[in-house]
């Protein structure tokens, strides 16, 4: 007993690796970015999961982050979340550092797709509230359309439970459900970590179709280490071992010869 209660005040007493000023700000807009020389060393690491990395995303921009697992581009979609924060250089949302952001007006500007997709054991209204608690019904029906789940409004409708004892949803339909979370919470920044892992070609085609169908007007990043569909994108950011080794267009890099275009004959 004393042994535990040591070791949850251990855990207590830890000061928080990521602290936040309190400000007033308004949420933004839009949403523009720069990373200028970031450098990011996990916790007791000797090398840097990211070094010297160097972005300018203009407003409205759609990214590609494309590498093998590993290579650092989750981390990336981590330091833009403030789940850490550089060991060196500096990001700037709307050229203000991020540290001089309070958590309300991060996560204001922000919405996450994440690769694991949590489906809570509830029902669609409540998995739905969770991104917008203030949307209305005819707001949410609204949304589910437009991902191509309307379909779960048939049986039992928002009312319908989901999850343990409820209606399991396959990959592609979780992945939707994520997508229309992520609309519903309507922030002008867009994080997409993987959104298309584990899917077949034809669904993950659909899903790619969908993103740029309503996230149209929205600064995007994808981290992704598959390559379909990328031709789409603004800019295509190839990864290795923690640096950008490769930036530009689809047809720039193609046209380079270089890592990308060696992935694309690959297939």
């Amino acid at each position: 007993m004393i042994a535990s209660a040591r070791r949850i005040s251990q855990i207590t007493d830890q000061q928080p690796e990521v602290t936040f000023v309190e400000d007033e700000a308004s949420p933004p807009a839009q949403v523009a970015l720069t990373l200028q020389e970031v450098t990011f060393r996990y916790p007791q690491q000797p090398s840097p999961a990211l070094e010297n990395i160097s972005l300018q995303i203009a407003a409205g921009e759609h990214i590609a982050i494309l590498g093998r697992t590993g290579c650092g581009k989750s981390t990336l979609l981590q330091l833009l979340t403030r789940a850490w924060d550089p060991s060196q250089g500096e990001i700037l949302l709307n050229n203000q550092p991020l540290s001089g952001l309070s958590e309300a007006t991060l996560r204001q500007a922000m919405s996450v797709v994440p690769q694991r997709v949590h489906l809570f054991s509830a029902t669609l209204r409540d998995n739905l509230l969770l991104a917008a608690p203030e949307a209305d019904d005819a707001h949410l029906s609204a949304t589910l359309e437009k991902v191509g789940l309307e379909k779960l409004l048939q049986d039992g409708g928002l009312n319908g439970w989901l999850g343990e004892g409820g209606r399991q949803l396959s990959g592609g339909e979780l992945r939707r459900l994520a997508i229309a979370r992520a609309l519903l919470h309507d922030a002008p920044l867009m994080l997409l970590d993987e959104p298309t892992e584990g899917l077949d070609a034809a669904t993950e085609s659909q899903i790619l179709h969908l993103l740029a169908d309503v996230m149209r007007d929205k600064t995007v990043l994808m981290v992704t280490h598959r390559l379909r569909g990328l031709a789409g994108f603004n800019q295509i950011i190839v990864m290795d071992n923690g640096q950008i080794i490769e930036q530009g267009s689809h047809v720039e890099l193609l046209a380079k010869q270089g890592r990308y275009f060696q992935f694309k004959q690959r297939l």
